[in-house]
């Protein structure tokens, strides 16, 4: 796919960032996301990713089985705890980003679809933490850097927030 003069146009700020370019802009308007999560926790994701360019979204908050590039579950009910633990057993998305948006809020990158996911992604819901919406859009960069290519052979990463500071794991 080449870029058109009004793509370019449109996603400059975008395709001047290093590691993205003109090539990750493609893959983004390539990409095939589906968002899963409580309305509330979808909304803002959904309009950066969609203003990003991602070629199709899909949203969902059932378990019915679909393929897809890259699955980002927002986890801020026990329905979509479940969903996400669901599509992870399946393996129906060739890559995840799971945010849990409980106390202490928790971000999982999981770059391939053979990658083990740390069972803490699917223990159950704790109480809402005050800092969900900045952890679901944190999530959402994190789901930008993938589509985009942004690195060549992105690990597998957990990123921690206790409220005050967050600390991250690499290939946990």
């Amino acid at each position: 796919m080449t870029l058109t003069d009004a793509q370019i146009e449109r996603y400059s700020r975008q395709i001047i960032v290093p590691h993205v370019g003109g090539r990750g802009q493609e893959r983004l308007l390539a990409a095939n996301v589906l968002l899963i999560g409580d309305a509330r926790d979808i909304e803002a994701p959904l309009a950066y990713l969609d203003g990003a360019g991602v070629g199709k979204i899909s949203l969902r908050t059932d378990d019915s089985q679909s393929s897809t590039d890259l699955a980002v579950v927002f986890v801020g009910s026990e329905a979509t705890r479940r969903v996400a633990q669901e599509i992870a057993n399946r393996r129906d998305a060739r890559a995840m980003v799971i945010a849990r948006l409980d106390a202490p809020g928790k971000i999982a990158v999981i770059p391939d679809a053979q990658s083990a996911i740390d069972a803490s992604m699917f223990a159950e819901l704790g109480e809402r933490t005050e800092a969900a919406d900045f952890i679901a859009m944190l999530a959402t960069a994190e789901a930008f850097k993938l589509l985009a290519g942004y690195a060549e052979n992105p690990p597998r990463a957990i990123i921690e927030f206790d409220g005050y500071a967050s600390r991250g794991r690499v290939n946990p």
